[in-house]
């Protein structure tokens, strides 16, 4: 899912901030309302409490005496002071024990009820009359806490809103950034560079896909100088090698003494190796501008095989090495399409990197087996050293043990040739295992 897609992604980034800056602005306006609100409700309950017991106390009567009752759910105590004699007149059963107001006109909550106290002169014209009145503070709390509950609903829901609004909205403005990644991705798994869509916006992301264009044009400017480089220098220099390896073949047979043979050979050896440099760099250059040409033929597989086996006979004992084969008997046919002279370069490459890397006094495994409509060819080696990233193999330029000779091309342009013949090559280590697997359509 896009939403768990990349938890650093400025999108994602986008839609926490909003919605954190969003929760603390409106919690800090709620919390404001909140206490505005509860402030008016305890302010109209006090005028209210204070106004009933005015009333009660207009209503109360020491000669003669009258009491007025209480409401349901009201508590009254009525006290009557005169010469510093306080004398209680009336008190109601549920009146708090611990309860003591001070004050004319006050306030006060004792615990569960909220009092206010009134004293005022008595109709004698000698005492003062206080009148007590208190109601439960439950109510009160209940309807604040209704809107409490109710704020806070309010703010997660508009918190919710505004994350997924955020989400929505950075996704509508970075969809251009978006087009440009995408386009970016496709140019670095494409054979070809293409420009990256330029949205015309007027803003930094126009700027960006031009700049990215800009980079393309420099990138593929290189990569053609390049190519054309490897191209023209493996011609030029296919010619004058040929030529110097048949002198010195020439001279090697013409030689006077064991000295000057030595001599050529190891110049005969070298030269070899720099021709091999030179197929290698032509191949790449041709496999990057896709003008490496396939004659696609009926081959037969393990015919091919044996023949290339024969010709590393010589390698393979002079390694102390051994070679086991295993040919797929209740196949009725071995037989790929593929381009005879390429299948047998990466065959030959296959043979040299086992022949190469194995390990000495120890097993070759090669087998050719037909599984669901395909024919597999594996080679398997024992490796001096451990492989952590065989995949790497497969790139160019890379090599796993440099201290062996070679370039780093091998794997690579023989993963390319196959890909090409619509094939496919994968290489795989296991406990100093290392195997090879070519994989043709039957």
């Amino acid at each position: 899912m896009s939403f768990l897609r990349p938890a650093r992604s400025i999108r994602l980034k986008i839609g926490l901030v909003f919605g954190a800056t969003f929760f603390l602005g409106f919690a800090g306006a709620a919390m404001y309302v909140f206490n505005q609100v509860r402030q008016v409700l305890i302010q109209q309950d006090n005028r209210t409490l204070i106004d009933r017991a005015s009333r009660l106390a207009e209503r109360t009567s020491v000669y003669p005496l009258v009491i007025p009752l209480p409401e349901r759910g009201e508590v009254l105590s009525l006290d009557y002071t005169a010469n510093n004699v306080k004398k209680k007149l009336y008190r109601s059963p549920s009146f708090p024990e611990s309860a003591s107001v001070s004050g004319r006109d006050s306030i006060v909550q004792r615990d569960t009820f909220r009092l206010a106290r009134v004293v005022r002169m008595a109709d004698d014209g000698y005492g003062n009359l206080s009148v007590v009145v208190g109601r439960s503070s439950n109510p009160l709390n209940h309807q604040l806490g209704q809107i409490g509950w109710l704020l806070a609903i309010t703010l997660f829901m508009s918190m919710s809103l505004s994350i997924l609004g955020a989400w929505w909205l950075s996704g509508w403005l970075l969809r251009p950034l978006r087009a440009i990644i995408d386009s970016a991705r496709s140019v670095n798994q494409a054979e070809h560079v293409t420009p990256i869509p330029t949205p015309n916006s007027g803003d930094e992301f126009q700027e960006l896909a031009n700049t990215m264009n800009d980079m393309l044009v420099r990138i593929r400017q290189a990569v053609d100088t390049q190519h054309n480089f490897f191209a023209a220098a493996s011609h030029e220099l296919r010619t004058p090698l040929s030529i110097l390896r048949t002198e010195i073949e020439v001279a090697q047979r013409e030689a006077i003494n064991d000295r000057e043979r030595h001599f050529l050979s190891s110049q005969l050896t070298e030269l070899r190796r720099l021709s091999r440099l030179v197929d290698d760099l032509l191949a790449m250059s041709q496999l990057r501008a896709g003008t490496l040409q396939l004659r696609p033929e009926r081959i037969e597989l393990d015919d091919l095989t044996l023949y290339l086996t024969e010709r590393y006979h010589h390698a393979i004992n002079k390694r102390n090495l051994y070679l086991a084969i295993q040919l797929d008997e209740s196949s009725a046919s071995l037989t790929v399409v593929a381009d005879q002279d390429k299948l047998t370069n990466v065959l030959l490459n296959l043979l040299d990197n086992a022949v190469k890397y194995a390990r000495p006094n120890t097993q070759l495994d090669l087998s050719i087996v037909a599984q669901n409509n395909e024919i597999v060819w594996s080679l398997s080696n024992q490796t001096n050293v451990p492989i952590p990233d065989p995949d790497r193999l497969t790139r160019e330029f890379y090599q796993a043990d440099v201290r062996h000779d070679g370039y780093g091309l091998g794997l690579w342009i023989s993963h390319q040739i196959v890909r090409l013949m619509g094939s496919s090559l994968t290489v795989s280590a296991t406990n100093e295992t290392f195997r090879a697997e070519v994989r043709f359509s039957a």
